[in-house]
């Protein structure tokens, strides 16, 4: 008898311990629950799930909210030799009714339009950003190692920035054929490796054997009105 109570003593005490311990681990899971949420709410989490501080968050939604696109370029995005009033991003704004601003420039190649991101681009708050660079590249002869560094320093940049890369490929340009073609190729394997949308003005412009459609490019290998219109088109096609 009371060998039975000595047992029925040990195994109360047993299932005491054990009651004892699944309080404390409930007790522990609510406070870190409660930790998670005040983070959550200040917004401390970062990618990485580690607290971050300042770290700036992507939200998903806002960015998708964000409709302004900037388009940085060269003349090709300024709409030279016409005006601003005719280029592809005016055209591209008037087809998708958001607010597409041109920050092209002439006679600017890959290092130029890195060195002005921050002022052009950045300073915008756009949600998106076109990158038209490589034919000014291609007509200076710039090494392709160069111009693969400065492309990268604005994807690099507008991605820190939470803004949505877009990259252009260059199109044909007289006497600069094969130097469009060697960046052609890289844009084109490092955008698919990056899962970057592009954009190919050539296929508005150019035919299926590679010729000018009629209209669209001057002689002296700029587009006409209509090309320009035709580039327009074309990027708001894909964007939208």
């Amino acid at each position: 008898m009371n060998g039975c109570r000595m047992f029925n003593f040990r195994k109360g005490r047993c299932f005491l311990r054990t009651y004892r311990m699944e309080i404390r681990l409930i007790q522990a899971a609510v406070g870190l629950a409660i930790i998670v949420l005040i983070a959550g709410f200040f917004g401390l989490w970062g990618h990485n799930g580690k607290v971050t501080g300042n770290t700036a968050v992507t939200n998903p939604a806002q960015t998708l909210s964000n409709k302004k696109i900037v388009a940085l370029g060269d003349s090709f995005t300024s709409g030279y030799p016409l005006d601003a009033a005719h280029s592809w991003p005016q055209r591209t704004a008037d087809v998708l009714k958001v607010s597409v601003v041109n920050k092209g420039k002439s006679h600017q190649i890959a290092k130029d339009l890195l060195a002005r991101f921050d002022a052009d681009v950045v300073a915008e708050k756009p949600g998106r950003v076109i990158i038209f660079a490589g034919i000014g590249d291609a007509i200076q002869k710039v090494p392709l190692k160069e111009v693969q560094t400065n492309i990268e320093g604005m994807i690099a940049k507008a991605k820190a920035n939470q803004i949505i890369p877009i990259l252009a490929l260059p199109i044909e340009y007289p006497g600069a054929q094969k130097n469009v073609q060697d960046i052609r190729a890289w844009e084109m394997s490092y955008t698919k490796k990056e899962n970057i949308l592009t954009l190919d003005f050539a296929s508005a412009l150019f035919d299926a054997s590679g010729k000018y459609l009629s209209g669209l490019v001057s002689s002296g290998g700029y587009p006409t009105a209509k090309g320009y219109e035709a580039m327009g088109d074309y990027a708001a096609k894909i964007l939208k």
